[in-house]
């Protein structure tokens, strides 16, 4: 068997903690995010060595998040397979092959007190005398701590650290204290009521919940544009499942949702509610006296049918390349590129020329990473007087940001979505606000699908660049390092 994947619209989770900023209801609690484990004193000499060993495994992994939304998907298959193939008297056939399962997560069931503020109930694992009286031991403690902490932590990352408090059958959900304080922020009521929903909406892959009522659809009317945002949703726009077993078609889609932590008190029992199924598409339909059937693997020989599932699963592993971007060369050389390029005069008018040195830049780009660009007509004397400091960042830019000089010596070169980005913090310090929310609608519609502005500078291999244009010691905040102090009459810019 050989399957092909394809993935449309691909949104990969934020290299930082991803805050879809959002509000609860009076009654939510807040939650912090959970720190490492506490060891015990009879341990504390392996906390350098799971702090090392967990740095050097994400410093070799940096996308260890997407590795491990893989291994779920995988996890969930299997066990969609097992009660589709192995269980007897089960609700879930190839009729409608889709299931919750349940990942189970350590939790500390302490009574918290009546508080408002909820301490994280994360436990990734224990450190005692007899778990590491040797080596060997030591080593698969550490391990299992390691993987507990990575599973976990990927895992309330795509459901933004919210979870669900169940307690005498009643649910309580809880936020981390910057998302709720962000929440309490938007006034008016059906705003914050449809902010804290898509706050706790499950993290989707191929599927998307939709409030719209059926009854009141007519035939061949457009479909309802709000209906159309709702599909938006998807974290993963899609990805399909085509191929062949003993010349038996299939073609089929992934469906796959990661729920807030459920942590019900009354049973002691933490988890994420997953589910995951397999929708049927157009590539299996048949006209069958005049009525379209879909074909499934129902039918086939439960040979054919394990010889599917071991191919799907085996071909999974392809999947995390899909999602991983291509990772950056160890070694590289800056070379010099000297060419002529002709345009139409109106481009390089004042007003024009932003959006030709960006288009300039992007093209270059195709080959390797931009270090350093100057741009001028043919037979312009070489030296030309740089631009004044300006007044709000203190550094100096072209209008259109492609080129932002830090110093004498340092020149930032920048290219796709990234100039966009630093003018809309740059436009929020010319307001007068000292930083910019980093869910300001604006700046998710121009991050698009890298969600984030981290995300969007570590995918096209400007980290640095990063570092050294951006002030982010206020979480959920983001700031230009240049106008830091320099304004201060207002508060920080929110989404409206």
């Amino acid at each position: 068997m050989t399957p092909s994947f394809a993935v449309p619209s691909l949104h990969t989770m934020d290299a930082e903690k991803p805050m879809r900023t959002i509000p609860t209801p009076a009654a939510t609690r807040c939650g912090r995010r959970p720190a490492p484990p506490a060891l015990i004193p009879a341990a504390e000499k392996y906390l350098p060595v799971l702090h090392e060993a967990s740095s050097s495994y994400e410093a070799a992994h940096p996308h260890w998040r997407i590795e491990v939304l893989v291994s779920l998907i995988k996890w969930s298959l299997r066990s969609l397979q097992h009660y589709l193939e192995d269980t007897r008297d089960t609700e879930i056939t190839w009729e409608s092959p889709f299931v919750e399962l349940h990942y189970p997560v350590e939790w500390n069931w302490q009574p918290r007190g009546k508080g408002d503020v909820a301490p994280g109930g994360h436990i990734f694992g224990n450190i005692t005398k007899q778990n590491t009286a040797t080596q060997a031991a030591a080593t698969r403690t550490l391990a299992r701590i390691m993987t507990h902490w990575f599973n976990a932590t990927a895992l309330a990352d795509a459901t933004n650290w919210a979870w669900y408090e169940k307690v005498n059958d009643y649910y309580t959900p809880v936020l981390p204290i910057e998302l709720s304080e962000q929440l309490h922020a938007i006034k008016r009521k059906s705003a914050r009521r449809e902010a804290f929903e898509e706050l706790v909406r499950p993290f989707a892959i191929g599927a998307a919940r939709i409030d719209l009522d059926v009854a009141k659809l007519k035939s061949g009317a457009r479909v309802p544009k709000q209906v159309i945002q709702q599909l938006d949703r998807m974290d993963i726009g899609g990805i399909r499942f085509t191929g062949e077993v003993n010349g038996r078609k299939f073609d089929m889609g992934l469906v796959f949702e990661i729920h807030p932590l459920m942590a019900d008190y009354d049973q002691k029992k933490a988890y994420h509610p997953i589910t995951v199924g397999l929708a049927v598409l157009n590539g299996n339909a048949r006209l069958v006296g005049g009525e379209l059937v879909q074909d499934t693997p129902a039918e086939w020989p439960k040979r054919d049918r394990q010889e599917f599932w071991e191919g799907l699963l085996r071909e999974m592993d392809q999947l995390t390349g899909l999602l991983i971007p291509q990772t950056e060369s160890q070694e590289s050389v800056i070379l010099s590129v000297n060419a002529q390029l002709k345009v139409p005069a109106e481009w390089w008018r004042p007003e024009n020329r932003s959006a030709l040195l960006k288009g300039i830049l992007d093209a270059q780009a195709q080959a390797g990473e931009v270090v350093g660009i100057s741009v001028q007509p043919a037979g312009s004397p070489p030296a030309i007087p740089p631009p004044a400091a300006c007044a709000v960042c203190g550094w100096q830019h072209d209008a259109g940001f492609t080129q932002v000089r830090l110093d004498e010596v340092e020149v930032v070169c920048l290219r796709g979505v990234l100039p966009d980005i630093v003018a809309l913090v740059h436009r929020a310090h010319e307001n007068g606000f000292p930083s910019l929310s980093t869910k300001d609608e604006k700046l998710l519609r121009v991050c698009g699908g890298y969600r984030h502005p981290c995300k969007a500078f570590d995918d096209l291999k400007q980290q640095v660049a990063y570092k050294q244009l951006f002030d982010t010691s206020r979480r959920g905040f983001i700031s230009l390092r240049g106008a830091v102090g320099r304004n201060r009459n207002k508060s920080e810019a929110r989404p409206e």
